[in-house]
């Protein structure tokens, strides 16, 4: 073994960077058939118990020796350092199950809602969604915000209630508010069963088998339901059994349920299973991660409910010109089309990629073309290149296992790209294609950071290019008035993972106040005198200029103005007047901020037939613009952003009071469906800087916001 691959293999998975398995470990799970892979993103809110949940699954399938835990930084999906030191996921993470010989890739995702671009990223690799919630904390608003986007994408779904060792779970509870929130298809398939107060069994309503969990971990067996426990889940039965045939394609099994006939249950499981593949129906399962209860039940929904990638809908597809190509199918013969979903960077394996195979099989040691087209305005630019896939791997966690190839529908690791970026498009180098991109959400919180020495600067650009590569919600701009680095991030948790990620790499810098980008203007008319005389050693610099100036309407520009007569100024100098005033205007007169919407006229000046020149009439120009602020007064203009904001109704108020308090002017408001409004309002720039944070405590995370450039006004007196 070399000495590199032997470092690779000696790392601790995740600690500090991925975990390559050598020549003589295992290989990862490679699915040959998309009918038999099942791609789930979990999905709910920070804390509902999504990486233990996924910790369970894997101690009982025996991939683990114990579950990891979240205090020690242990867990196979949260091996980000960043998500080690913040005690929650920050990124999307992958671990493949192989279950009675059905792949199931589980997409683990943040439930911070700094993090949606990681989620939207997970949604976009899966064929269903896991919704996640805690029967302790029950539904937040943002849970039921992110249902409702699945539900607008025709996603398949399923809910699972965890927690349920907790002492205050209450899963009855929390089923009737999923069932509120998520709606009239939202229905159980099993049950608790409670011995001693605690659960120690789940209940199947349509088999009528008890699963027994009383020894924690795995269900040790089953049994037949006793008549107390029958009499206790007859009616949920009854709702269960309505809930599919409503959704049943056999019209004719209502009347006949109704008219009492006993429907055999293999008929209810065959409907179910095509009701939650098309989206219709939504099946909730109990579960603990602690005693290991649901585990097997969760699996049997994931693997036998939810749809294959066959089933599903693939993206939109063109030609590298933008011209519609031909619709793709998930087809290991088709042409080849994956996507980088994710993207993180290591020292040793370079840009290793999180790929979604959607037509072809991704094999290593092949050509490839890869793509990125259409995140110009996040920093990432339109490229192209041709490159070879080396090696591929089924990753675990941060642990990287070899395999051979990955066909369509299935999710893999690429490592060693040189230009791969999250959102990009690998297909084969003959027949290059794109994907469309999926919506990403705006970065709106701005961060200004420094390197902490001019050595420093060169190695934090370096590592910036590398953090955006991998982060699609991250924009990175240098404000051309204020010359800051500007980290445009999702929200506090986001600029920390950030920072952090510089920081790992050896980069020193620090954060700074955010300047708005304010500017100046003349309050009123203004007259400026520009004397520029020296004489030293012999040479001579000569120029007189006079200049009147007055201000014009917001966004007027500048102007400049020729009145002399009689030729006090050559000609060849009046330009260099005009190059003075722009070049002082430029530095700012008062606070150090561009000059704009100004009218300068030049009536009068002097010059010298030997000892002026164009540097002389620079000066002066410059000169008298000065002097003329200094006998007038000076203007402060600060940027004002159009901003629309989409709340629920309960927040409109809320939002609204919070809106008056920040300067803004409200401009209108409109429903926008689903109980939601949007609401329109002028906005200074400097009352924005954290509104995407305080809006999301306003509304209880569902606050969204977009903000556009719409022009700059007088800063209020006192401000």
């Amino acid at each position: 073994m070399s000495v590199k691959a032997a470092k690779d293999a000696a790392r601790t998975p995740g600690r500090g960077g991925p975990e390559v398995r050598r020549a003589d470990a295992p290989h990862g799970i490679a699915a040959t058939d998309p009918e038999q892979v099942r791609n789930v993103a979990l999905v709910g809110h920070s804390g509902a118990g999504k990486t233990l949940l996924i910790e369970a699954m894997l101690a009982a399938h025996g991939m683990i020796s114990r579950k990891g835990s979240i205090a020690e930084g242990t867990t196979v999906s949260d091996s980000d350092p960043s998500a080690v030191r913040q005690q929650r996921s920050v990124t999307l993470s992958l671990v493949p199950l192989l279950v009675d010989g059905t792949k199931v890739n589980l997409l683990d995702t943040p439930g911070y809602p700094d993090f949606i671009g990681e989620l939207r990223a997970g949604l976009r690799a899966a064929d269903a969604a896991l919704f996640v919630v805690s029967a302790v904390d029950g539904i937040d608003a943002t849970t039921t915000a992110l249902w409702g986007e699945c539900e607008s994408l025709g996603m398949p779904r399923a809910v699972v209630i965890t927690r349920l060792d907790h002492p205050r779970a209450d899963y009855d509870g929390v089923l009737a508010a999923c069932q509120q929130a998520f709606g009239d298809a939202v229905l159980p398939l099993y049950v608790p069963v409670r011995s001693g107060g605690e659960t120690s069994g789940l209940l199947g309503l349509l088999t009528g088998k008890v699963s027994d969990y009383s020894a924690g971990e795995a269900a040790a067996g089953s049994r037949d339901v006793d008549a107390g426990e029958r009499a206790a889940s007859e009616a949920a039965r009854g709702r269960l059994i309505e809930g599919i045939i409503a959704e049943s394609e056999d019209e004719t099994l209502m009347d006949r349920y109704l008219g009492g006939e006993d429907i055999d249950t293999d008929v209810l499981i065959a409907d179910l299973e095509t009701a939650v593949a098309r989206g219709s129906f939504f099946p909730v399962v109990p579960a603990s991660a602690v005693t290991g209860l649901g585990t097997a039940e969760l699996l049997e929904v994931l693997t036998r409910g939810f749809p294959s990638p066959v089933e599903g809908g693939l993206p939109e597809v063109t030609d590298l010109a933008g011209a519609p190509a031909a619709a793709l199918a998930c087809d290991p013969d088709g042409p080849l089309a994956a996507e980088v979903v994710r993207t993180t960077i290591d020292p040793f394996l370079g840009r290793v990629c999180l790929t979604r195979v959607f037509s072809g099989t991704l094999r290593a040691d092949t050509p490839v073309h890869v793509g990125g087209h259409g995140l110009a305005d996040r920093g990432h630019q339109d490229h192209d290149t041709d490159e070879r896939v080396t090696h591929l791997y089924s990753p675990l966690g941060a642990t990287l296992r070899p395999v051979a190839h990955c066909v369509a529908g299935d999710i893999c690791t690429v490592a060693k790209l040189g230009s791969a970026e999250t959102g990009d498009t690998i297909s084969a180098k003959d027949q290059p294609l794109l994907l469309a991109t999926w919506e990403m959400p705006e970065p709106l919180m701005p961060v200004a950071v420094e390197a902490d020495s001019r050595s420093d600067e060169d190695a934090l650009a370096r590592s910036l290019a590398k953090v955006a590569a991998g982060d699609p919600t991250l924009r990175v701009e240098r404000n051309a008035e204020t010359h800051q680095l500007i980290l445009w991030c999702m929200g506090e948790a986001h600029a920390e993972v950030v920072l952090d990620r510089l920081r790992d790499q050896g980069v020193k810098l620090h954060t700074i106040d955010v300047v708005t980008p304010l500017r100046e203007t003349f309050a009123a008319p203004a007259t400026g005198h520009g004397r520029h005389v020296k004489q030293s050693g012999g040479h001579g610099q000569y120029a007189v200029c006079d200049i009147d100036v007055e201000p014009l309407d917001r966004g007027g520009g500048f102007e400049f103005v020729d009145k002399t007569v009689g030729g006090v100024i050559p000609g060849t100098f009046i330009s260099s007047v005009e190059k003075g005033v722009r070049a002082q205007m430029q530095k700012g007169l008062a606070a150090g901020f561009p000059v704009v919407d100004l009218r300068v006229t030049l009536v009068g000046g002097k010059a010298h037939s030997v000892d002026s020149s164009d540097a002389a009439f620079q000066a002066a120009g410059a000169l008298a613009l000065r002097e003329a602020a200094a006998a007038g007064r000076i203007q402060l203009l600060e940027p004002v952003s159009a901003v629309s904001i989409t709340v629920s109704e309960a927040h409109v108020g809320a939002v609204m009071s919070d809106l008056s308090a920040r300067r803004g002017r409200l401009t209108g408001t409109a429903t926008s469906g689903s109980e939601l409004t949007e609401i329109s309002a002028e906005v200074p720039d400097q009352e924005l800087l954290k509104y995407a944070v305080e809006l999301r405590a306003l509304t209880a995370g569902t606050g969204r916001f977009r903000r556009r450039y719409l022009r700059h006004d007088p800063v209020p007196s006192g401000s």
